[in-house]
């Protein structure tokens, strides 16, 4: 085989190998070894209780002012049940579910009170 095949057949070799990087990891590991999407949550205080904040590096991208899966703009009794909620929207944004809505019986296994 001549060099210049030798060659060819290299550098197809070598981009093969970093397409098939990019669509098999789509630059979701960082150099911390974590997602680049960096979701967080926080809680914040509502008219009507506590709401809570889907973050994506900072940046707001789901803001909940009411507990969702229920009817009405009730708040959250406390900061601790935003945030479990939250958190399971977070988890369910992570793993590809869109949109991450919540139902009754979620809140009810996350031990959240909603009712009257």
């Amino acid at each position: 085989m001549s060099s210049k095949k030798k060659l060819i057949l290299i550098i197809s070799v070598l981009a093969f190998a970093a397409v098939t990087y990019i669509f098999l990891y789509k630059g979701d590991i960082g150099a911390d070894g974590k997602g680049l999407r960096r979701l967080s949550v926080e809680a914040f205080k509502v008219e009507s209780g506590w709401g809570y904040r889907i973050l994506d590096n900072g940046t707001p991208i789901i803001e909940q002012r009411s507990i969702p899966g229920i009817a009405g703009n009730k708040g959250f009794q406390d900061e601790q049940s935003a945030l479990k909620t939250g958190n399971l929207v977070e988890r369910k944004l992570q793993s590809g579910i869109f949109p991450p809505s919540v139902s009754a019986s979620e809140l009810d296994s996350l031990g959240i009170q909603y009712g009257q």
